[in-house]
């Protein structure tokens, strides 16, 4: 039989029935997909329950008839996985799950569709659907809910959540994503059960918070798990932010104009951390002086705090070093006025930015536009000048013109040490002030020579 090709979800699904029927196996779609497909919205992300049997048989077959890799088994979890022409097939056996109150990790036994379906989160991830298209309620309540926008929990809340406690940050991060609100007595459960987050593996809380940020609502998300008690357990330095009073431009207590700024920041991962966090040292340097509310050094202190934090949620280095250059650079551009600010201070900031000047900026907006003066004409100018002063891209890769033998040799042949890359330091902020051009070591030479004080004695 000759591979076929899919290009949408009613393709796949076809072949999916006819595997289905061609293995015996008696599978539904359920959760997200089933969700989605009635919101009307795109996924390639299709979630499958089997009853009775292995679902790996059916996976197998859909491989096979669509020329997609074997299926992956992960038999830990009691899931198959597929993929292919950007789709992603999954499928797990129906079961029933009991809780060790210590541990989120059931002990799990195979179980009727009835049984998988009410150990879900929410009614609205227990819907399922036949391989005809029939979608069944099976907790009578996710088809309305859907239509309401509520999120309920097909058990008591306080079950539901203890069970699971990954389940309430779901939560946040449906409603995030979603725009749906919590069904009465949600949220109390989930301060009931906050302490149980504890028992989570970082990297699941971490997923989750990513997620929740990248979503179209994550002032929404985020104001659920400052409501429910979790920030407090998982990142109680956001949470300190809530009723950190603030003057001047801001019309929000901090907490509320860093969620805000999430709000209005570009939907990428960077981007939206870094506006989390921007404001991170707010609390920690707040002052009343004058009548005046202060946070004198907070950039440079956030920047210290996100390093902390965000090593503790095991993000990669890469991601650390950008959030934090983002948090300690986030004022600069907000800053920025024409006539007071020289070419070399925007060269400076320039190469300080480097490959993070669209975030910078985009994050500069998204601060502005959480404040009560949300007018970012000043930030458009600051790019603009940027573009005209560095229209090659090179000021963000400059080097110093001279090499750290030379430099040394220019020294008398003083031995190596943190000294040498002050001295080139020096030299790039020379090239920055127009001193010399960059590549000119006959300029930078004479420079050095001009001004002996920079090489130490």
């Amino acid at each position: 039989m000759a591979p076929e090709q899919v290009s949408d979800f009613d393709q796949l699904l076809r072949v999916i029935a006819q595997a289905a029927r061609d293995t015996g196996v008696d599978a539904y779609l359920v959760g997200g997909i089933v969700r989605d497909r009635l919101l009307g919205l795109p996924s390639k992300d299709i979630d499958m329950v089997s009853v009775g049997s292995d679902g790996i048989p059916l996976l197998a077959a859909v491989a096979r008839r669509l020329r997609w890799a074997r299926p992956q088994v992960f038999e830990h979890f009691g899931t198959g996985q597929v993929r292919g022409d950007g789709f992603i097939l999954e499928v797990v056996r129906a079961r029933a799950e009991r809780y060790d109150p210590d541990s989120r990790k059931p002990d799990v036994s195979p179980g009727t569709l009835e049984e998988d379906v009410w150990r879900r989160d929410f009614t609205i991830n227990a819907l399922c659907q036949r391989m005809d298209g029939e979608v069944l309620d099976v907790t009578g309540r996710g088809i309305d809910d859907l239509r309401a926008g509520i999120l309920r929990t097909p058990l008591e809340p306080d079950e539901t959540f203890s069970e699971d406690p990954l389940r309430m940050f779901r939560g946040a991060r449906f409603v995030a994503q979603l725009g749906f609100h919590l069904a009465g007595g949600v949220i109390e459960a989930m301060r009931r059960n906050a302490q149980r987050a504890s028992i989570l593996s970082v990297e699941r809380i971490t997923e989750e918070l990513c997620r929740l940020l990248t979503s179209p609502h994550p002032r929404q998300g985020l104001d659920v798990l400052r409501e429910s008690g979790l920030l407090d357990v998982v990142l109680p330095e956001i949470a300190a932010m809530s009723g950190v009073e603030q003057g001047g431009f801001h019309i929000y207590d901090v907490f509320d104009h860093v969620a805000h700024a999430v709000d209005a920041a570009p939907p990428d991962g960077i981007t939206r951390i870094a506006a989390l966090f921007h404001d991170i040292g707010k609390p920690a340097t707040h002052e009343i002086r004058d009548g005046r509310h202060t946070f004198y050094d907070h950039p440079q202190v956030g920047a210290r705090m996100t390093r902390v934090i965000l090593t503790r949620l095991r993000f990669g280095n890469d991601d650390i070093e950008a959030i934090c250059r983002l948090v300690e650079l986030h004022l600069r551009p907000i800053q920025y006025d024409e006539a007071s600010f020289s070419d070399a201070a925007v060269r400076r900031l320039i190469r300080d930015a480097g490959e993070l000047r669209r975030p910078l900026l985009d994050l500069a907006r998204a601060d502005t536009r959480a404040s009560s003066y949300p007018d970012t004409a000043g930030i458009d100018a600051l790019e603009a000048r940027m573009a005209s002063l560095d229209s090659g891209g090179q000021i963000s890769r400059l080097q110093s013109p001279l090499g750290g033998a030379e430099i040394m040799a220019l020294a008398g042949n003083r031995p190596p040490g943190p000294w040498v890359g002050a001295v080139q330091r020096a030299l790039v902020d020379a090239v920055l002030e127009g001193e010399f051009a960059a590549g000119d070591s006959a300029g930078a030479r004479q420079w050095l020579l001009d001004h002996p004080g920079v090489v130490p004695a």
